[in-house]
């Protein structure tokens, strides 16, 4: 008894901070935000819903330094992805697909500021649907910036899985009704197929690719080659052996031709196999343009095969001397990495992108960011204007984004690191502003909650109705492309995985890909307008 006495007591103290409540929120909302069923999940908006689920039931203080600078991470990352491809854009697909998404934009506003004139319904409670309605983070934020913040997290919360559901029905019962149509317009502009094919003609064996002028004479390629139950891609150099499992694509003629004098068509499935990959590639880095093939050394760099080249919706087999222009979508083979290094070294990541986060230069963004956000500018009659920390950090990352360059700070960070910074940063801000509605948004609940649903179902079925109609029937935009372009604009990436069950091309992602950045900047504005009118209405 006497020797328990004598040891010394020792007590452990926590304190509690509010960047480990913060970063505990984000750790469970982001693992909240993954679970998927069926590919479809809350992603990022999974911490708005942890956090609001934990300012309830502890009422915790928002940080609002923390708030400010997630907002302005965000929208300054959002800039510096849509910069490179946003003006740039409007040139190159403004007759179709920047014209079809401008339409459905346009006849989304005046349908939400219709509903929510008659319906006489809260502005925040209505700019909230219509960001939940559209899933659309972006258009979340630019609301919080007009109105009270319990309002548009009310209606974002309550329309968000309503949105998410009535747009995957409208696209999964489109694709359905439309599936034999769809079918038939994708037969028809293209006549590229891919087939298996075993080698059993001895002549070939031991031979080299490139030294074998059926395929060039045949504009056939290989884009993959089975050999000992190892999937991996061939060049020219690779030698070609007896029982090799070969992938040849190209015209059906020339395929079944070239095909038939290496041996006989084979039953085996690449499909399954997760060491190769397939990925479609927009050429925009200036420095490859007009230079062919052989030149870049592709296949050497990069140990890929080029299938298939794409240029003004024709498509055909890339020789060695075949020379790059802006525009082409090259699609590849090769392992995930390796699509990766050649989508950097292809794409809108062109070799100036630096290879990490330059934390100078994103200081100097964000110093931009803040500066012009911070700028009030009088007006008579008026009074004050301001663009706010949303709107200088959506400039400020459009103009770093844009030159690339400005003196000696880079605005082009890797693809990846972008989108970290970005997601850090919604999260900071979701978690803050959860805090502060969580308690907000249960009093909120009443039996408007079945209007309020049916507002959301409407805001995205409307204008998604109208977008197709006149793009797919007025305009000619193909069945998936128009899909595409409505997915792009309502920025819901898992809308083009349904498209692509029955289109496996790249014209979808291409669509999808061309008014994304351009979607992400006009949302923005049109919560933005939507709000001025229904002020100048008297809503």
């Amino acid at each position: 008894m006497e020797q328990l006495e004598d040891l010394v007591t020792i007590e452990f103290f926590f304190q509690k901070s509010e960047l480990i409540v913060t970063f505990l929120v984000v750790l469970l909302g982001l693992t909240f935000g993954n679970l998927r069923i069926k590919g479809v999940g809350f992603g990022s908006s999974g911490v708005l819903i942890i956090a609001m689920v934990a300012g309830y039931f502890y009422q915790f203080d928002p940080v609002l330094i923390l708030q400010d600078l997630g907002i302005v991470l965000f929208l300054l990352c959002v800039g510096l992805e849509a910069g490179p491809s946003f003006f740039r854009a409007f040139k190159q697909h403004g007759k179709r697909f920047i014209t079809n998404v401008i339409l459905m934009l346009v006849i989304s506003g005046v349908n939400t500021v219709a509903i929510i004139y008659l319906s006489g319904i809260p502005i925040g409670i209505g700019l909230g649907l219509f960001g939940g309605a559209f899933t659309s983070s972006p258009a979340l934020v630019s609301a919080l910036q007009f109105s009270p913040e319990n309002e548009v997290i009310f209606g974002y919360g309550v329309a968000y899985p309503f949105g998410l559901l009535g747009v995957i029905l409208f696209i999964s019962i489109s694709m359905r009704i439309l599936r034999k149509r769809l079918e038939e317009e994708t037969n028809s502009y293209t006549n590229m197929v891919a087939k298996l094919y075993r080698i059993t003609n001895e002549g070939y064996h031991g031979q080299l690719i490139k030294e074998i002028p059926d395929f060039q004479n045949n504009n056939v390629a290989i884009s993959g080659l089975l050999r000992d139950l190892s999937l991996r891609t061939a060049g020219g150099g690779t030698a070609l052996f007896k029982n090799d499992i070969v992938r040849l694509e190209g015209l059906h003629e020339d395929v079944k031709k070239v095909g038939e004098m290496l041996g006989e068509e084979a039953e085996e499935s690449f499909e399954d196999n997760p060491d190769l990959d397939s990925r479609s590639i927009v050429v925009e880095n200036k420095s490859v343009i007009n230079r062919s093939l052989s030149d870049l050394g592709i296949r050497l760099r990069f140990n890929v095969s080029l299938t298939r080249v794409i240029r003004a919706n024709m498509e055909f087999v890339p020789r060695y001397d075949q020379v790059l222009e802006y525009g082409d979508v090259l699609v590849a083979v090769g392992s995930p990495y390796q699509l990766d290094q050649l989508e950097m070294f292809l794409g809108h990541e062109h070799q100036a992108v630096q290879r990490r986060v330059d934390i100078r230069s994103l200081a100097a963004a964000l110093f931009l960011a803040f500066f012009i956000g911070g700028i009030i500018i009088p007006f008579p009659m008026l009074g004050n204007f301001s663009l706010g920390l949303a709107g200088g950090g959506l400039i400020a990352g459009l103009i770093f984004g844009h030159f690339g360059q400005i003196g000696n700070f880079i605005g082009r960070f890797p693809r990846n690191a972008t989108e970290v910074l970005k997601e850090l940063g919604l999260a900071l801000f979701f978690v803050q502003v959860g805090f502060e509605t969580g308690q907000s948004f249960v009093e909120f609940l009443d039996f408007d909650v079945i209007y309020y649903a049916l507002y959301a179902i409407l805001f995205a079925t409307v204008p998604m109705a109208s977008s197709f109609l006149v793009g797919h029937y007025f305009m000619k935009i193909p069945i998936s492309e128009c899909f595409g372009v409505i997915c792009g604009g309502m920025t819901f990436t898992p809308g083009l995985d349904i498209i692509r069950e029955v289109d496996k091309s790249e014209r979808p992602v291409v669509a999808y890909s061309s008014v994304y950045p351009v979607s992400l900047i006009l949302v923005i504005l049109l919560v933005q307008g939507m709000y001025l009118s229904l002020i100048a209405l008297g809503a």
